[in-house]
């Protein structure tokens, strides 16, 4: 598909660059004949005799000029004919450069988007084979009221999942998009924090992990979107929670840093190979110690989304056996 546009739009580029140096050509050429052809002399010598009564210049000196004026017209036309030519052998080249550049981000932007339909319909893919073969067996012959109960307790679990992967995906699509949504407003990062903290303590104390967060003396206040930035903690958070092993701690931290408000969440989980961690960030990426737990590979995806919508930037540094660290940096509003 791509070669195809490719080679139209290189025959597009040759064939106005062509026409624009072509016209330029033509349009110099006949502005110099004018200039200097025997039109031009002719004009000169009535204008002398208009306002003179004679010829300022005698016959010899006009067919002077008008012979220098032909040798400079065909020395332009020389050099136009060389300048044509040798553009016939450097167009075509700074054309197909030129296309290449132009295609090069669609190129990308149409490998994401078919990775990304790709990744989900995998996704989708697996509670809907679930749910058709709990389905399948449950109508093969008829079944006692507890295990048609079992049957679409089993169906519903995979509905929700559905439900949050089609959430996930909304949100990840509205990242894309690089726009925020319209309650845009100053927000209190202390306050944003201190309520996911506490909403996700008993996922913490179930696990005995400390989950710890002192608040800055100073007030934090960033512009933005104060849901997408709650879910931004809730993810990172509740990321930490879920890779870190019983009796072990996330913390997290916020500070003022230059024009910045830095927010660091580290844990104590099992980490991830350094050689990975450029990856962490991709759709649907998951470390092989991650593949364990529950989820999609997505919550980091629509983090750095929401980030980078805040004009922010967000980091990641772990080590295999020994914890994570996520610094994310918005601007101060």
């Amino acid at each position: 598909m791509f070669g195809s546009a490719r080679l139209k739009l290189t025959v597009v580029y040759c064939a106005v660059f062509f026409c624009i140096f072509w016209l330029f050509s033509a349009g110099l050429y006949l502005w110099m004949d004018q200039s200097f052809g025997e039109g031009y002399i002719s004009k000169v010598q009535s204008q002398q005799l208009e306002r003179n009564g004679v010829l300022a210049a005698n016959s010899n000196s006009g067919k002077t000029a008008l012979i220098a004026g032909d040798i400079a017209l065909d020395r332009l036309k020389d050099i136009l004919l060389a300048l044509n030519g040798l553009l016939l052998l450097v167009v075509p080249g700074l054309a197909w450069l030129l296309t290449s550049r132009t295609l090069r981000p669609i190129e990308k932007t149409y490998a994401k988007q078919r990775q990304f339909v790709s990744d989900a319909s995998h996704e989708l893919r697996t509670p809907l084979t679930i749910m058709q073969g709990e389905l399948d067996i449950t109508l093969k012959k008829p079944r006692t009221p507890a295990q048609y109960q079992s049957s679409l307790k089993s169906t519903r679990e995979e509905v929700i999942r559905l439900h949050d992967l089609t959430e996930a995906l909304l949100l990840v699509a509205r990242g894309d998009q690089q726009r925020l949504g319209p309650d845009l407003g100053n927000v209190d990062v202390t306050d944003t924090i201190t309520e996911v903290v506490s909403r996700l303590s008993p996922l913490a104390n179930a696990k005995q992990i400390t989950l710890k967060f002192d608040p800055p003396a100073v007030k934090l206040t960033v512009s933005g979107s104060e849901k997408m930035l709650e879910q931004l903690l809730t993810n990172l958070v509740e990321n930490a929670v879920k890779f870190t092993p019983n009796a072990g701690s996330v913390t997290v931290i916020a500070k003022p840093a230059n024009r910045d408000v830095s927010i660091c969440i580290a844990d104590t989980g099992i980490g991830m190979a350094e050689a990975v961690v450029p990856q962490a960030f991709e759709r649907f990426y998951r470390a092989d110690a991650a593949r364990q737990q529950s989820g999609f590979g997505i919550g980091l995806a629509i983090c750095k989304a929401i980030v980078e919508q805040h004009k922010g930037t967000i980091g990641l540094q772990s080590k295999l056996g020994h914890g994570t660290t996520v610094k994310v940096t918005l601007p101060r509003a």
